[in-house]
């Protein structure tokens, strides 16, 4: 008789066990008691408002009639003030954020949205010499004053500006299906509207990391980097073109020992993408020690570790971390540094996910905070471990 009913018992556990896990209902933060004291040169009102929007693109399926610029310029204010609350050393000032998106919502909203534009989203002029190209026409058509051929159409909000972006090559297929199937988008920003002199918002879809609906990090990833210009207009493609040059100028030259510790290759954008080099180094190195692998197994993880990250190089780690004590060391670090959320970034980029976004804290607007002082307190500000990474 005890052995029946223990009999069943694992029966039973293994049967519910095998059942779908239900993510619990998402729920948007509507305590207005406490809030947020500004960061940076972040408009506390805008904040506030781009709060209400993030809630509305995740929760409401018509949101994408309302995507435009003044929202989303309020979204990027408080995307930033949720990135200085971070409980870090440093305040953010440029960088990368990667959304998680359990409802994946966030994504296809913005995409119905550049559906209904009524003047298309310029796929015809994607990339960086189509668009040199339909500069160079366009100036010749000015110039002998070709009417009909010239005539001023308005600009698409959200365009495609060409395959997926520099920041993230993570997939090892042809230019031509990245083109159709993970384009990097872009949307232009009046200058002086968002922080820090950004004009311009780039963003895209990455592949998803994780299929478990129960996992914090389940659904559409979703990166989006504030940058100074875009590339619609001529001036801005100038000023895009110079940065981008600029940028590549300098990761060639900071690999040069003798010029890493000058000022040129000081790190003063900690929140990028890039992959720690001094970890990819290191990681290279034990493979190399581990003996249990061929030469072009080792090469195949370096290739896959150099394409995506932190996230991957940690995922390899755990393959051998019981077997290889300078394995189980390196883990440790790599824990140490990133947290929590070692196993879903690439770099050193913000993550966010819904769930964090919508238990947010209203930001402190001081016509408010003086107004209601008996009526608002400022909230605790916590360390964000399980959804930032702590930087050295």
């Amino acid at each position: 008789m005890h052995y029946l009913l223990t009999l069943f018992l694992l029966s039973f556990i293994v049967y519910t066990s095998s059942w779908p896990i239900k993510r619990p209902k998402l729920k948007f933060n509507s305590n207005d008691t406490c809030c947020m004291l500004a960061k940076l040169n972040i408009n506390a009102t805008n904040a506030n408002h781009g709060r209400e929007f993030f809630k509305k693109l995740i929760l409401n399926n018509e949101s994408y009639k309302d995507v435009n610029e003044n929202n989303i310029c309020s979204l990027m204010h408080f995307f930033m003030q949720e990135a200085a609350l971070n409980g870090r050393p440093i305040t953010f000032s440029k960088g990368m954020f990667v959304l998680y998106d359990s409802t994946k919502q966030f994504f296809n909203q913005l995409m119905m949205a550049k559906d209904a534009q009524k003047h298309g989203s310029e796929e015809h002029r994607s990339g960086y010499f189509k668009r040199l190209k339909h500069f160079a026409v366009s100036s010749l058509k000015s110039l002998f004053h070709l009417k009909k051929l010239n005539q001023s159409v308005p600009y698409a909000f959200i365009y495609v500006r060409g395959d997926e972006s520099s920041h993230f090559r993570e997939r090892g297929i042809s230019k031509a299906q990245r083109t159709a199937t993970y384009p990097a988008y872009g949307m232009d920003v009046t200058f002086g509207c968002m922080p820090n002199g950004f004009g311009h918002i780039l963003f895209g879809k990455l592949k998803d990391l994780y299929q478990n609906e129960s996992d914090p990090y389940y659904g559409d990833r979703i990166y989006i980097k504030p940058e100074e210009f875009g590339l619609q207009k001529f001036k801005h493609y100038i000023g895009h073109t110079g940065k981008y040059l600029k940028h590549i100028s300098r990761r060639v030259i900071c690999k040069i020992e003798k010029f890493q510790h000058s000022v040129i290759c000081s790190k003063d954008e900690a929140f990028r993408e890039n992959t720690d080099t001094r970890l990819a180094k290191q990681w290279n190195q034990i493979l190399s020690t581990i003996s249990i692998l061929t030469e072009t197994e080792r090469n195949s993880m370096r290739l896959k570790a150099s394409k995506e990250g932190i996230h991957e190089i940690y995922r390899q780690a755990l393959m051998f971390h019981h077997d290889y004590i300078q394995v189980r060391d390196f883990q440790k670090e790599l824990e140490n540094k990133y947290g929590y959320d070692t196993r879903s970034r690439k770099g050193n980029e913000i993550i966010f996910t819904t769930e964090q976004l919508l238990k947010s804290s209203i930001s402190c607007e001081s016509n408010v905070f003086s107004i209601n002082i008996n009526h608002h307190i400022q909230c605790h500000v916590k360390n964000k471990n399980t959804t930032n990474s702590v930087v050295h």
